[in-house]
């Protein structure tokens, strides 16, 4: 998991009174992230179901987010991180989130706009800020912060709120803030949405180089031999 995703979570437990059970969709790691953050350790004490379309590490229960098996107002809290661009009608699925989250409960969720295809199983969707804001329309309160060159950020992070009139603000959220406001500083070379130091930059000229070269002397070699 995402070190942007695991702050903001880490900053939603810190600052919020988030209630249980929670609910995790999309809990199965990758293949090859078995290690990374598993979240119900931030939970401790709370009932905790990890739910995945697939069986695997972490997962507690199959469950397809299009028709969660879960009554209605019945879950305190539902994580979805880096979950929806693999699933295939994110409108429906948050919908149903809404569904299950009781009154006062809350939605944690996370994904990508600027980002490569990385099918786990599938990947579908890539979203803007204003699209994340839209998605969770059915939470009377809600707040949408993104990660990234502001035209093409990489991380969009949100909160709904089963709760009108609930005060959500970014300064909640400071060492997030603080990556989202500081994103790309210190790093001369500005490609727009990628950002580098001059050394990271003069590593991967090196590289694309001495492959060139590499590449040019097997071609003179072949044709030399012919």
């Amino acid at each position: 998991m995402r070190n942007d995703v695991v702050d903001f979570v880490t900053e939603a437990v810190s600052s919020l009174s988030l209630p249980g059970p929670v609910v995790e969709i999309g809990a199965r790691p990758a293949d090859g992230q078995e290690d990374s953050v598993d979240f119900r350790s931030f939970f401790p004490n709370t009932p905790y179901v990890g739910c995945d379309i697939q069986s695997g590490p972490r997962v507690d229960q199959i469950e397809d987010a299009h028709h969660l098996s879960f009554d209605d107002n019945s879950v305190g809290t539902v994580l979805a991180l880096d979950t929806l661009e693999h699933v295939r009608d994110p409108i429906r699925v948050v919908e149903e989130l809404h569904r299950v989250v009781k009154p006062g409960g809350f939605l944690l969720m996370s994904s990508v706009m600027f980002f490569p295809i990385h099918a786990h199983p599938w990947d579908y969707w890539r979203f803007t800020p204003e699209g994340f804001g839209q998605l969770l329309a059915p939470f009377p309160s809600s707040m949408v912060m993104a990660i990234g060159w502001e035209p093409m950020p990489e991380t969009v992070l949100g909160i709904g709120v089963k709760q009108p009139n609930f005060e959500i603000t970014p300064e909640m959220f400071p060492e997030t803030s603080r990556h989202a406001a500081e994103w790309g500083h210190g790093l001369r070379v500005d490609l727009g949405p990628l950002r580098m130091s001059a050394r990271q930059s003069w590593s991967i000229a090196m590289r694309a180089t001495v492959d060139a070269l590499k590449e040019r002397a097997l071609r003179l070699g072949g044709l030399r031999r012919t």
